[in-house]
C-alpha cells in the first residue's frame, strides 16, 4: 500500500493555507501508463490541490491532451477514514459525469475511462477531461459585476440539476443504502449516520438537540415529494470561471451528489451562511426556470416559507455536523485548524439557537 502526504490549500475564516493530508493516493507514471493504455500514453502528472478526501491529479498525454484522474480512498484507509455516506464515491461521480455530459447548461467534464476492477491498482479510478477556468476560491478579488455573474451562474446551473429527478431520495451509492421511499425517511437516515459518526469519532455535534429538531422536522421535510438531483458540494472552489468576466465555465466534485431537496445545494454552496439565500444565486435560479418556496411576509432568517426555513436550518445543521466530524478521520493539522473548527462550532450554535426557537414543538 502507498501512502503519500499531499499539500492542498485551505480556505477559512477568509485565508488560505497550506495544510498536510494523509490517506490521498495519487499513481505512479508507471501506474498511469497501464490505466490508461485504452486513451492515451502519459508522460507526466501533478497533483491537484486543494481537495481534502480524493487524490486528484492531471496528466499530460503525448497527443497533447490533458485528462484528470481522479483515485478512491484505498480500503487500508476505508474504515479509518471514511464517514458513513463516503462510501462508494467513485462510482458515484462516474454516473453523474455521465449522465450530465448531455444536459445543457450543466458545464460537466467529459467522462473518458472508468475503472473498478482493483484489478492493475487498489483502488478505483476515474478519468475525465479537464475543464478550463479558475477556482472560484483562487481567482481573487473578482469585480462586483464578475461576482454577481457567477452566482447568477451557479444558480442556473442549480436549476438545471434540478430539473433532473429520480425515482428514490437519498445518496444513490450501493443502491440508495442511506436513502428512502421519502425525502422524510432518506434525510432521517442521513442525518442519524452524521450522529453516528460523531459518537465514533468522539465528537461533541449536540446531538440530543440535533435529534430532537429531526422530530420536529418532520412535517416540513415531507413537503418534499420530489427527488431532484442535488450537487451538494458546490462551494466556490468546486466552481471554475472567468475571473474578468465570471462566466462559470465548469463545476466539479459531484461524488457527494444525491437526490433530494433543491435547497440543499443553497446550504451546500455556503455553509457558514445563517441568513437569506444569496440574491444572486436566486436570481440565477429563477432566470433558468427553477422555482423556489420563497416567502418575504413570514419573517424566516432564509426569506423562505417556514417549512422551507425549518429544512434549511436542519441542512445547515447537517453540514456542519459533518464539518466537524471528519476534521478527526481526515487527521487535518495545523494552526487553521483551531480557528476553522471554532468558526463551524459558532455557526452551528447560532443556527440551533434558531431552530429551537422557531420550529414547532414535537
Amino acid at each position: 500500500m502507498i501512502h503519500s502526504t499531499v499539500l492542498l490549500l485551505h480556505e477559512s475564516c477568509g485565508n488560505t493555507i497550506l495544510v498536510m493530508l494523509r490517506s490521498q493516493r495519487p499513481l505512479s507514471l508507471a501506474e498511469l501508463t497501464d490505466i490508461l493504455d485504452p486513451i492515451g500514453v502519459p508522460l507526466s502528472a501533478a497533483e491537484l490541490t486543494g481537495g481534502t478526501f480524493s487524490s486528484v491529479q492531471s496528466v499530460e498525454l503525448a497527443d497533447g491532451r490533458t485528462v484528470v484522474v481522479k483515485t478512491s480512498v484505498p480500503d487500508a484507509e476505508d474504515h479509518a477514514a471514511l464517514l458513513t455516506y463516503e462510501h462508494d464515491l467513485a462510482r458515484v461521480e462516474a454516473d453523474m459525469l455521465s449522465l450530465l455530459g448531455p444536459v445543457e447548461g450543466v458545464p460537466s467534464a467529459p467522462l473518458l475511462l472508468e475503472d473498478f476492477s482493483r484489478s492493475r491498482v487498489e483502488v478505483d479510478v476515474i478519468v475525465s477531461g479537464l475543464l478550463p477556468g479558475t477556482p472560484w476560491d483562487r481567482a481573487g478579488a473578482l469585480a462586483p459585476d464578475a461576482t454577481a455573474e457567477a452566482a447568477r451562474s451557479v444558480g442556473s446551473i442549480f436549476a438545471r440539476l434540478h430539473g433532473l429527478t429520480g425515482s428514490s431520495f437519498g445518496y444513490p451509492a450501493a443502491g440508495f443504502a442511506l436513502g428512502g421511499p421519502t425525502w422524510e425517511v432518506a434525510f432521517d437516515a442521513i442525518l442519524r449516520a452524521h450522529v453516528a459518526d460523531a459518537e465514533r469519532w468522539s465528537v461533541d455535534v449536540r446531538a440530543p438537540e440535533l435529534l430532537s429538531l429531526l422530530a420536529r422536522g418532520e412535517a416540513a421535510l415531507a413537503e418534499v415529494t420530489t427527488a431532484c438531483l442535488v450537487h451538494n458540494d458546490l462551494w466556490p472552489g468546486n466552481v471554475l470561471l472567468d475571473p474578468a468576466s465570471g462566466t462559470v465555465v465548469g463545476i466539479v466534485d459531484l461524488e457527494r451528489a444525491l437526490y433530494g431537496d433543491q435547497l440543499l445545494d443553497f446550504v451546500g454552496m455556503n455553509p457558514f451562511n445563517v441568513a437569506a439565500l444569496s440574491a444572486h444565486h436566486v436570481e440565477g435560479y429563477l432566470a433558468a426556470g427553477g422555482t423556489l418556496p420563497l416567502d418575504a411576509s413570514a419573517g424566516t432568517a432564509t426569506g423562505l416559507s417556514p417549512a422551507a426555513d425549518q429544512r434549511v436550518a436542519l441542512y445547515r445543521l447537517s453540514l456542519l455536523t459533518v464539518m466537524l466530524v471528519e476534521a478527526v478521520p481526515r487527521g487535518f493539522s495545523g494552526n487553521w485548524l483551531g480557528p476553522h473548527l471554532e468558526l463551524t462550532a459558532d455557526t452551528r450554535d447560532r443556527v440551533m439557537t434558531y431552530a429551537l426557537a422557531t420550529f414547532p414543538a414535537a
